[in-house]
């Protein structure tokens, strides 16, 4: 369905997404994850057509991006982060502009606005001018019009920005129902959403392919690492620098955040077959004096481990790390 290959994009001063490569099947929602500045809304703007790739090519439904550029376009949808509305205009006048522009004819205009609005459930506002709406409903609009022409390919940037709890359900659902129709690329910061709609994962760091397939493939690629936390009572500079030299050569040590004064929460992460907790247990108890160890626990990964671990570079997954054999970077 979607191919990706070697997409590289360089800016006079850095190279923003560096030989990309990855395949997404029809009828799958895609989940992008990566902290801030790894690449991912550049690599959602080339895969739209409205970013020119440096090198690389983009694929769909056996078309290259290149030699049919039109053909391709009108294949997908595309809702950026700030979807692009015409504040003055009514939610139908929108649409009926957005219809025309991607070659909807004209008899079935009216047909795939109604349809659109009712997905979205904005049909009660569709008489209203875009300026004044509430920003969840304006989000909702620039999805609603990322669906005209029933694409092939779906491209959401962080899709739920400005929505309610309630909003935010309702849009999973559409998501996880438009999947089963379409393949569905999705952007997001959220962990838990991504987790909740997405069968395919692609994680990006510094424009780099890290990880890619599915959360449990992923999460197998980390079963050669393990985490404890620990839990120290006393200063706490001093009880990072204990357990900063403890862990020395045999894990990372991060501090985590914790709301009580007296009490530092750390996380180490080591190689499965290295054992820390004796090094931690006989650190803090020569320092009895000043700390006391309340809390010593090996703990399951989550994505959201998982997520950190790769992104800042400590056990990064290879690309293979995937299922049906997709295509790796």
């Amino acid at each position: 369905m979607l191919q990706v290959t070697h997409l590289r994009k360089d800016y006079p001063t850095q190279r923003s997404v560096d030989d990309l490569t990855f395949a997404a099947e029809s009828h799958e929602a895609v989940g992008l994850l990566g902290p801030n500045g790894a690449g991912k809304s550049t690599t959602m703007r080339m895969l739209a057509g409205y970013l020119a790739p440096t090198a690389g090519e983009v694929e769909l439904c056996g078309l290259r991006m290149s030699d049919s550029p039109r053909e391709v376009k009108r294949m997908i949808g595309y809702l950026p982060e700030i979807p692009p509305l015409y504040p003055e205009s009514t939610v139908t006048e929108h649409l009926r502009f957005v219809c025309a522009l991607r070659g909807v004819a004209a008899r079935e205009t009216a047909r795939e606005c109604e349809r659109v609005c009712a997905l979205l459930n904005i049909t009660h506002v569709a008489g209203r001018v875009i300026g004044r709406l509430s920003k969840g409903y304006r989000q909702r609009v620039g999805f609603a019009a990322a669906l005209i022409g029933q694409p092939r390919l779906l491209i959401l940037d962080e899709p739920t920005v400005g929505l309610d709890p309630q909003q935010v359900v309702e849009i999973r659902r559409l998501i996880l129902t438009l999947a089963q129709q379409m393949t569905v690329l999705i952007s997001s910061h959220m962990l838990s959403e991504i987790a909740s709609v997405c069968s395919h994962l692609l994680i990006l760091n510094r424009g780099v392919l890290v990880a890619d397939g599915t959360a449990q493939s992923i999460a197998q690629g980390h079963r050669d690492r393990s985490l404890l936390t620990a839990t120290v009572r006393g200063d706490r500079s001093l009880a990072v620098q204990t357990l900063r030299k403890a862990v020395a050569g045999l894990g990372e040590l991060s501090v985590q955040e914790r709301f009580t004064p007296d009490e530092t929460d750390f996380l180490i992460a080591s190689a499965a077959q290295v054992d820390v907790s004796a090094a931690v247990f006989h650190a803090v108890a020569d320092r009895r004096d000043a700390l006391t160890l309340t809390a010593l626990t090996a703990k399951t990964p989550t994505l959201e481990d998982i997520f950190m671990d790769i992104t800042r570079g400590a056990a990064p997954v290879p690309a293979q790390a995937q299922e049906g054999g997709r295509a790796q970077a």
